[in-house]
Order: C-alpha cells, then sequence, then structure tokens
C-alpha cells in the first residue's frame, strides 16, 4: 500500500521537532531518528518521540556514564556483518544468504522462519538498537555505593552479603550488586536484583493464548498477575520497606479469571533471603475449595492445565538460587537479537487472524552476557538454561530450556513495557514455545500503571484473601 506524500513529510516532520531536544551523540536517537523517517510509520515516530525526551535523554547518559558504555557504544567498537543494520529484513527466501546470522539469531528462531509446519515466522526486520535503563531511583543508590566503595559479595551460601555480612536484598539500598559481573553467580545476583525493573507489577489482564502444532488456538486463559518488593522501594509508596515483611525479598501473585473451569485459581508466592528457608508458596484450588501448600518441586508444575509456562517459569526465570543445587557459570558473550522494548507504545510482533503465526518481528541487536544455570541434583525439569543477559540493563533478554537429556525444551522471548521517561519497566508480551510438542504459548500483557501509583493493597499477598479477589 502507498504512503501519502503528505503523511510521510508530517512524520518526519515530527521526528526532526523531536530529534532537536536531544544532544549530540545520543546514537540510539539518532539511528531511530533516520529509521523512523524513512519507514514513516507512526509507531515509530511515537517510540522517537519518548526516547527524544529530554528525561529519556538524561537518564540513559546518566546510565551509561555510570557503567561505562551504552548498547550502541558497545556495537560500534564490535567487528559486525556489514548486513546486519537497520531496515534488513530476513524471511524464508533469503536466509540462506547470511550464513553469519547463526552467531546472533538463536537457532530456535532461525527454525521457525525456515518452518512451514508449526509456529511459522514470516520475516524478521531488523531495527535500530536502543537504549534501556532502570529507574532513576536504582541510579542514584548504585552511584552512591559505587562512590562509597560499597561492594557486595556473595556469601559461602550463594545468598547476596553486603561487605559486613548482611543480607544485601533486606538492608542495603537499591543498588545493582555487580555493574561488571566477572563470574557465573555474580551475574547471576545481577539479573535476580533487576527483578521486575522496579517496586511494583501490575497486570490487569493479561491473556494466554495456546496453539497446537497445528497453528490451531488450543486453548485461552485470562489472569490478573501483581508483584512487590518489599525492601528498598524507590519508585511507589510505601518507599523503604513494606511492614511485616522483614525475611521475604519480594513476593508475586495471580488470580485466574478465564477459562471458566478454573476460575478463581489463584497463587502467591514468597520469596525469602536466607537460601535455607523455602518459598511460602500457597494456590488456591477452587475445584477443590481448598488451599495447597507447595514444596519447592511443585514450582515445576505448569501454572495451569495446559500450559507450558511453569511456577519456576514465572517472570522467565524465578528459581530460588542455590549453587548447592544449581552451578550459575559465564559461559561467555557477545550479542543477540532479540524483541525491542517498545511496549510502552507498540508490540514488535504482528501475528495472524488467530495469533498462532508471526507474520512480523521485529529484532534489535543488543550486547549480552551468556548466563548457563546447570542442574546439579538430577531431579529438575531442566538440566540447564541458558539465559542471555542483556549488558545495559541487566534483563534476559532471551532465554532457552533444555530437558532431562538435553534437548531443548522451552524458548522465552518477550518485549517489555519500558518507560524511557523513567526507566521503570513491565512486560509487554511474551513468546514461550516448545519444539518437541510443537505447542506455543503467547501472553499479551496489559500494563496497569495507575494501579501502580495507587499501590498495591497486602490483601494481594495472602492467599486467604487473594481468593476472594473479583
Amino acid at each position: 500500500m502507498k504512503r501519502s506524500f503528505l503523511n510521510t513529510v508530517a512524520l518526519a516532520t515530527v521526528i526532526s521537532t523531536f530529534s532537536m531536544v536531544a544532544h549530540a551523540g545520543e546514537k540510539w536517537v539518532d539511528d531511530w531518528k533516520a529509521y523512523a523517517a524513512k519507514t514513516g510509520e507512526a509507531k515509530h515516530a511515537e517510540w522517537v518521540k519518548q526516547i527524544s525526551d529530554p528525561a529519556s535523554v538524561k537518564l540513559a547518559k546518566e546510565w551509561a556514564d555510570l557503567r561505562g558504555y551504552t548498547a550502541s557504544s558497545l556495537i560500534a567498537k564490535a567487528n559486525l556483518p556489514k548486513e546486519l543494520k537497520p531496515g534488513l529484513v530476513i524471511n524464508k527466501d533469503n536466509i540462506d544468504s547470511f550464513p553469519w546470522l547463526k552467531d546472533y539469531l538463536p537457532q530456535a528462531d532461525i527454525d521457525r522462519i525456515k518452518s512451514s509446519e508449526w509456529f511459522k515466522w514470516g520475516e524478521i526486520v531488523i531495527v535500530p538498537t536502543n537504549s534501556y535503563y532502570m529507574s532513576r531511583g536504582i541510579l542514584e543508590a548504585t552511584r552512591k555505593a559505587v562512590k562509597a566503595g560499597d561492594n557486595d559479595k556473595v556469601g559461602p551460601k550463594g545468598n547476596l552479603l553486603t561487605s559486613d555480612g548482611k543480607q544485601a536484598l533486606l538492608t542495603k539500598a537499591d543498588v545493582v550488586p555487580f555493574l561488571h559481573p566477572k563470574n557465573g553467580q555474580e551475574l547471576n545476583w545481577t539479573q535476580a536484583f533487576h527483578s521486575i525493573g522496579g517496586d511494583n507489577l501490575a497486570f490487569k489482564h493479561f491473556d494466554l493464548k495456546v496453539c497446537n502444532s497445528s497453528d490451531k488456538v488450543e486453548r485461552k486463559y485470562s489472569a490478573d498477575l501483581f508483584w512487590a518488593k518489599f525492601h528498598n522501594r524507590t519508585d511507589y509508596k510505601p518507599l523503604g520497606d513494606i511492614a511485616g515483611e522483614e525475611d521475604a525479598i519480594e513476593g508475586g501473585s495471580v488470580y485466574f479469571l478465564k477459562p471458566l473451569d478454573i476460575r478463581g485459581l489463584s497463587a502467591v508466592r514468597i520469596r525469602y533471603a536466607d537460601p535455607d528457608k523455602t518459598d511460602d508458596f500457597k494456590v488456591y484450588i477452587p475445584s477443590l475449595r481448598r488451599t495447597r501448600t507447595l514444596a519447592g518441586s511443585d514450582a515445576q508444575d505448569p501454572m495451569a492445565a495446559g500450559l507450558e509456562i511453569t511456577w519456576d517459569d514465572w517472570r522467565g526465570y524465578w528459581t530460588k538460587i542455590d549453587p548447592r543445587k544449581f552451578d550459575y557459570k559465564m559461559v561467555g558473550e557477545g550479542f543477540v537479537l532479540g524483541q525491542p522494548d517498545t511496549g510502552h507504545v507498540y508490540v514488535p510482533v504482528t501475528f495472524n487472524d488467530n495469533g498462532c503465526v508471526v507474520k512480523r518481528i521485529e529484532l534489535e541487536l543488543r550486547p549480552v552476557w551468556k548466563l548457563q544455570v546447570t542442574d546439579k541434583t538430577g531431579q529438575y525439569l531442566y538440566s540447564k538454561r541458558l539465559l542471555y543477559i542483556d549488558k545495559e540493563n541487566y534483563y534476559q533478554q532471551y532465554q532457552e530450556m533444555y530437558d532431562r537429556r538435553g534437548n531443548l525444551f522451552r524458548i522465552w522471548d518477550d518485549a517489555r513495557d519500558f518507560d524511557p521517561k523513567t526507566g521503570q519497566a513491565q512486560w509487554r508480551e511474551v513468546l514461550n514455545w516448545n519444539p518437541i510438542s510443537n505447542r506455543m504459548t503467547h501472553m499479551d500483557m496489559a500494563s496497569s500503571w495507575k494501579q501502580l501509583k495507587k499501590g498495591l493493597p497486602p490483601s494481594l499477598f495472602n492467599i486467604d484473601e487473594l481468593r476472594d479477589y473479583r
């Protein structure tokens, strides 16, 4: 379809106006400005508006000064293929002409482009690399700790401790533990610190769609989900610590609304700092009218019948850290193509009518460390996980999960609702697929920013009260 000349000129004018706000040298802004002017798409122009805002630029630059780099500066120093740049379109017809692609695009994604059977992808479009970061509260606390030489350490049981031996996530200000992690345990704790990316998380609602091997919708679910950090809060009231949660780091809760046969299924999981104290994990089962306390092994079960996502996959990766049970190893670093976190403006994936086939997906190049989490017990669902941890915001850009035989079992690839002005982020959508059963679960998540400002009542994290939630 042809775009009108006037519309293209209007969009270019908007992009040019907002680009003048940013200082010279913000490469991610300049790259997006040029790309949006070329595509002429309103969603790209609006994203330029967001990242060009003075508040966005200032926060991004301060984080860059603290880290010592941006994603763009790391890419500029790398020896990359000349073809790997914004605007490149990859599809089934041309993918074999890019032999270098395997070094940047996980094989599971390559298989989706080449597939003619299930969860097919029509085309990948490369978009400019963004700059991602966390909130100002975390920035200022981390900057203060770095200046004072106040360094965290990993204790003998694998827990995160302050320099004087206290539980860091309970007692210390909101500080990134290791800005430049040197090993697997430091990297794992840094991504765990990122957690939900802020104080609270709220979705009303998030919808899950399960597609089978014939690209047909098998089942649909809908739920409300909440999360809260209990200590060192800097973004939303109550600031500081939440009363009554002296030993707990954080809590998550979920209440299923659909389908009717599981409506009311709800769960609350509280994570403790003590490595020897198991999660307080309770699920209310409406069909039985009873509350069940789940043990650690139960967290490997699906969140609901028919879902590929387990309780430990909740949030992508929420297994309790324990080096006695898992080995955490930094196995490399480099770049990966992942979905851009543009969810505050638009979703980077376009589906067919039933939502089981990807017509178009945008990906951006991200600098990452590779974290391998290997099971030592021989009893865990996954023999290992491979997480691609972003070097800017310390969040997992992509994750591969392997079964007990070492076969690729599940993939987690998401796009977040990142607000460039505040550095806060929630999820926007998740692709989770199983190349063994040939099933895919898609999560479409609506961030409830207003709910975060109002606050999350304690009843959301008490199973006896949550089960009466409406």
